[in-house]
């Protein structure tokens, strides 16, 4: 006859495990859909301005220097062609010509175009990034406790889901800032790379300094490829937290049914709750990693 008594504590700590699983799963939500993490280049912080000031300072600034690297280049070059000419007493051949007028054609176009190259590379890694989450849906099957059958054996077990939620929730909290701090930081590194991009492109015709530029290339990778990191972190955390449970089927709804190991479950859930912080922290690290930075 009290059947409806433990269905009703039962029912209880199951409400607040999902209400608990549904703020961070808001809170993810949110921040994965922030801009700085996977909005188009010319609006990371939101709007335009920020990138107005980077095309201004790119045109009007860096280009006309990035321009003089290359007269200088030019110049080098210029005197290499004669040293072979003293040490010959020949004229230059054709072919030195023609490399010398399509060298400069390419740099130039290089240096001039940019901020449109390192445009197209960020777009390449964005498209993986915004096709890795599937939307709130993909948080909400994770965290999906219908299938739990409130009852007297199942009151433990949801109130250690209720538990396990406000062990999210918290981890949530901090890392939803972190998130915000180190994506807000990752848009601002592209930014102040893509201002100065020409003068590193200008640089890959220097063979003694070839490497400065091709290692601006892997950077400006590794920062893009940062953005993806953190959002495959933040879709792969739910199924982990289910991972580490306990439970080997039935994700964190079979916790409810006492198909894990107590205080041990939990504390793997904190375990992985502060790894989950620590490799939003690392992403841009793990990144460079990737690319052999």
């Amino acid at each position: 006859m009290f059947d409806w008594l433990g269905e009703g504590i039962a029912n209880f700590f199951l409400g607040i495990a999902q209400s608990l699983f549904d703020l961070f799963a808001a809170m993810m939500e949110n921040v994965a859909s922030n801009s700085t993490i996977s909005g188009a280049f010319d609006s990371l912080f939101g709007g335009a301005e920020v990138w107005n000031m980077v095309t201004t300072v790119h045109q009007t600034l860096i280009i006309p220097i990035a321009e003089s690297i290359l007269a200088l280049l030019m110049l080098v070059q210029l005197v290499k062609i004669s040293q072979r000419i003293d040490a010959t007493a020949t004229l230059p051949a054709v072919k030195d010509i023609v490399f010398l007028a399509v060298f400069y054609v390419l740099f130039h176009w290089l240096i001039v175009n940019s901020l449109d190259i390192v445009t197209a590379i960020y777009d390449i890694f964005n498209g993986i990034t915004t096709s890795i989450l599937p939307g709130s849906e993909g948080y909400t099957a994770a965290f999906d406790l219908s299938s739990v059958e409130p009852s007297w054996d199942t009151i433990g077990g949801c109130a250690l889901l209720a538990l396990f939620g406000l062990v999210s929730v918290f981890i949530g909290a901090i890392a939803y800032i972190v998130a915000l701090v180190v994506s807000m930081a990752r848009a601002l590194q592209l930014y102040v790379m893509a201002a100065f991009s020409p003068l590193p492109l200008s640089l890959l015709g220097f063979e003694e300094s070839r490497q400065m530029g091709i290692g601006f290339l892997k950077n400006f990778c590794a920062v893009a490829l940062a953005g993806t990191i953190m959002m495959f972190t933040m879709y792969a955390y739910p199924f982990l937290l289910a991972s580490v449970s306990g439970v080997d089927s039935g994700g964190l709804a079979a916790v409810a049914n006492g198909e894990n190991s107590g205080i041990f479950s939990l504390l793997s859930v904190l375990a992985i709750s502060i790894m989950y912080i620590f490799a939003l922290a690392k992403s841009g690290a793990w990144s460079r990693e990737i690319l052999g930075g």
